[in-house]
């Protein structure tokens, strides 16, 4: 670590904490930070769902009576939370040496706290808003019109960052691509304290799971994480049952469900990472079918690390041990490595085994804390040099 302690402002236009990917991304994030020393302050919108680290500050912008929405997409809302936001990025980087800045929203109101306190902004990506946006659309002419106003985010957000935090290998060239300086390709992490004790007997009880394997997906349920395709192999398959666990309400999934037999489905509402780890550890393999993620799925380092082997769509896969890839769409190919992992068990617990000694002995936030403080040093020392000239 540097001689002298950082004090590091995570901008992050949401509510905080939660259990959605971006948020458990920053915590992780800002934990291992703090535990490098550093004064980490999460600047966020005023609420979340339980209670922040201790290890970390928060500092929240005025909430809205009645609004608490922590999942993505398009809202109303939000652009009056984002200029609370920019005022607060504003007093919080006069006395800050870096701000780290999450997705779309954040940079931009850390791009104009900038212009007053000349404070550098790391931009994080964790995807382009080209391939997102549209998914929160119905109908090909609004399809098209979020896609385009995507791509114009895309070419116009990130670039403006001081740096740029690649989450993924296929993120960096994209970024670059994008016109973003100083493009480090950094990935997500996880502590490895929170993948022990899981309590999967427990839950397998409470849900009366019987003795079949189970098939588990851990995440939220809006459409750009291709649950279709996940229903669609299950459909295929006469024995596997299908586990799908969320801090989200399940809304139209509940009844889209019945394509399988009540004795087969399982969709439960988690309040608390606890919770989610000891749901994933009731299932025997776990599935990520989202077919465009220029980021990292987080969820696929939780499931590796808590041993499950993960079939996963190939835009959503990562080379990692136990994590399957099966093609973009092909929901036979998907079904087909359901089966050979659920059918053959000594397969299943050796690569379970394999994708869990590697996520918690390579994958973990105090490695990649190290690699973050270098690229702060970078941009701080860059901002000094031109200071001086």
């Amino acid at each position: 670590m540097r001689s002298s302690p950082l004090t590091i402002v995570q901008a992050a236009a949401f509510g905080f904490p939660s259990l959605q990917g971006s948020q458990v991304y920053v915590h992780g994030m800002s934990r291992a930070l703090a535990s490098r020393g550093h004064r980490v302050v999460v600047a966020c919108y005023g609420y979340g769902e339980g209670e922040p680290d201790g290890s970390y500050e928060v500092a929240r912008i005025p909430s809205v009576p009645g609004y608490r929405r922590v999942r993505s997409g398009p809202d109303p809302v939000k652009p009056i939370l984002d200029v609370a936001l920019a005022g607060l990025l504003a007093r919080l980087s006069a006395r800050a040496d870096i701000v780290h800045a999450h997705n779309y929203e954040a940079p931009i109101a850390a791009y104009l706290a900038r212009m007053l306190t000349g404070c550098p902004v790391v931009y994080n990506n964790h995807n382009t808003l080209s391939e997102e946006l549209p998914q929160y659309f119905q109908g090909a002419r609004a399809k098209r019109l979020a896609k385009w106003t995507g791509g114009a985010l895309d070419r116009t957000v990130p670039r403006r960052a001081d740096a740029a935090i690649a989450i993924s290998e296929r993120a960096q060239p994209v970024l670059e691509e994008l016109g973003c300086r100083n493009v480090t390709h950094v990935p997500p992490g996880v502590d490895p304290s929170d993948l022990v004790g899981a309590d999967g007997e427990r839950v397998r009880a409470k849900l009366a799971l019987d003795e079949r394997p189970w098939v588990v997906y851990a995440g939220n349920p809006d459409a750009y994480q291709d649950l279709e395709i996940l229903l669609g192999a299950m459909e295929q398959l006469e024995e596997p049952g299908l586990l799908m666990v969320s801090a989200s309400p399940w809304g139209d999934w509940e009844r889209r469900a019945e394509c399988l037999p009540p004795h087969r489905r399982r969709l439960v509402t988690v309040q608390s990472w606890a919770e989610t780890r000891d749901h994933i550890a009731a299932g025997d393999v776990a599935a990520l079918p989202r077919t465009q993620c220029t980021g990292f799925p987080i969820k696929l380092l939780n499931t590796l690390g808590l041993g499950k082997p993960t079939v996963c769509s190939s835009g959503s896969w990562q080379s990692l041990p136990g994590a399957v890839e099966v093609a973009n769409g092909d929901i036979g190919a998907f079904a087909h490595s359901l089966k050979r992992l659920c059918a053959d068990d000594s397969m299943r617990k050796s690569l379970g085994k394999q994708a869990q000694t590697h996520v918690r002995e390579n994958c973990t936030w105090e490695a990649r804390a190290a690699d973050l403080e270098a690229v702060y040093e970078r941009v701080i020392e860059e901002k000094k040099k031109l200071a001086k000239s």
